[in-house]
């Protein structure tokens, strides 16, 4: 999904890197927060609904059934440079979105068609700069790469160019003290499904031993409570999250598409040790559809070809994901 701010898919340092460094520069994490994730088995599902299409040039509209819509990512994310003055984090992903109609046989539109027969899939690189400096200020530099798309094994063996999406997002912030951080930043990003370019405001505040906000806007806003040993956090919590996947719709692969795709969730969220450095969570909630259209191209001023409208769907998903040990912060 996404070459997106998000998370995910927005993942500043607060999530990757922990204040566990003594020294005089200005790390962002604030305590409060839970281990950053180091690898991460995600499988999600949506509950069934409707998708209503309506081709533009002809006004056209065809109405179908998902009846299964599942999802399945990897993660896996590491810092490969940590000194007092300069930490650089590289990741990498894996994601694959298969939908299944209540009557494949009967689909009459292409684009359905193609949703039945190829899932969605995507391949990304993420890389992670923070500068601390000696004062209260910090720098965070996020860059994104990624192939999105509905290739085939055939299909990826031509021009990969056609699939390649690329994001980043500078950010300063500020560190006040221990349960208080801010920033502000700009992303170039496709959040809201099409390529834009728009501000990012992040603020993450520990109240005290249980409470805390965690939030980069526009992707997410969560407001946390952990209990005291710190083996359980509980979220509510507010999601934006977009991507564009390129398409072919014929057979020959001449005519090439883009899916603008983006959502809003509104999820409640639990996390609980299992091991010290082995984690399970659980989400469930509800989604709502922002865009899905098909586009001429993946920019902001993008013609829509076919116009979608999915109905709102009730959303759980289960993971697994493995954190550094405590003793690593020692």
């Amino acid at each position: 999904m996404i070459l997106v701010l998000v998370n995910l898919t927005i993942g500043y340092a607060q999530k990757v890197i922990k204040s566990d460094l003594d020294t005089a520069f200005c790390i962002p994490g604030i305590l409060g927060v839970p281990r950053s994730k180091g690898l991460i088995i995600k499988r999600e599902l949506l509950k069934d609904y409707r998708i209503k299409s309506k081709e533009i040039s002809t006004g056209t509209i065809t109405e179908s059934y998902i009846s299964r819509n599942r999802r399945w990512e990897f993660k896996v994310r590491a810092p490969v440079v940590r000194e007092q003055n300069f930490i650089m984090a590289l990741g990498l992903s894996y994601f694959v979105e298969e939908f299944q109609f209540e009557n494949p046989t009967s689909l009459t539109l292409p684009f359905h068609q193609n949703l039945e027969d190829r899932s969605l899939k995507r391949l990304r690189g993420d890389l992670v700069i923070v500068k601390p400096t000696r004062g209260d200020i910090f720098y965070i530099l996020r860059a994104r790469g990624a192939l999105n798309g509905d290739y085939t094994s055939e299909i990826f063996g031509g021009d990969k160019s056609d699939f390649l999406k690329f994001s980043i997002a500078p950010l300063i912030g500020w560190k006040r003290n221990d349960y208080l951080s801010y920033g502000v930043g700009a992303a170039l990003s496709y959040n809201f499904g099409k390529r834009s370019i728009f501000p990012i405001f992040s603020y993450n505040k520990t109240f005290n031993q249980h409470w805390g906000i965690e939030s980069i806007l526009p992707a997410y806003a969560k407001l946390r409570y952990n209990t005291t040993d710190q083996k359980n956090y509980v979220y509510l919590s507010a999601e934006l999250s977009g991507a564009n996947f390129s398409l072919y719709l014929d057979s020959d692969q001449s005519d090439l598409i883009y899916l603008d795709k983006s959502e809003v969730r509104l999820l409640l969220i639990w996390e609980r040790e299992i091991h010290d450095w082995l984690w399970v969570g659980v989400e469930s909630g509800y989604r709502k559809n922002i865009s899905f259209d098909l586009a001429n191209s993946a920019n902001i001023d993008s013609s829509i070809i076919i116009d979608n409208s999915l109905t709102d769907a009730f959303v759980v998903s289960f993971s697994l994901f493995i954190v550094p040990p405590r003793d690593y912060f020692d």
